[in-house]
C-alpha cells in the first residue's frame, strides 16, 4: 500500500510544484492513449501497414488490460 501512496504523493507534487512548466502538459497530451487511435495509428498505417497494425493491437490490448486491472483494483478498494 505504501507503494501506491508514494505514487500518489509524487503525482500530487508534480501537479502542484511544476504546474508552470508546459513541458509536462505537452508530454501528457502527446502520450494520451486517445491519440494512438486518432493520430498515430492512421499516420503509421499510411507509412507502414505492418507497424500500424502492430500499433493498433498494442493499443487495444493495453486498453483492455487497463480495464481489467481497474476492475480488479476496484474490487479491492485500491
Amino acid at each position: 500500500m505504501d507503494f501506491h501512496r508514494n505514487g500518489v504523493l509524487i503525482i500530487q507534487h508534480l501537479q502542484k510544484d511544476y504546474r508552470a512548466y508546459n513541458f509536462l502538459n505537452f508530454m501528457s497530451n502527446i502520450g494520451d492513449p486517445q491519440n494512438i487511435f486518432f493520430i498515430y495509428f492512421p499516420l503509421w498505417f499510411q507509412l507502414n501497414q505492418t507497424v500500424g497494425t502492430k500499433m493498433i493491437w498494442v493499443a487495444v490490448t493495453g486498453n483492455w488490460f487497463n480495464l481489467i486491472f481497474k476492475w480488479h483494483a476496484g474490487g479491492r478498494g485500491l
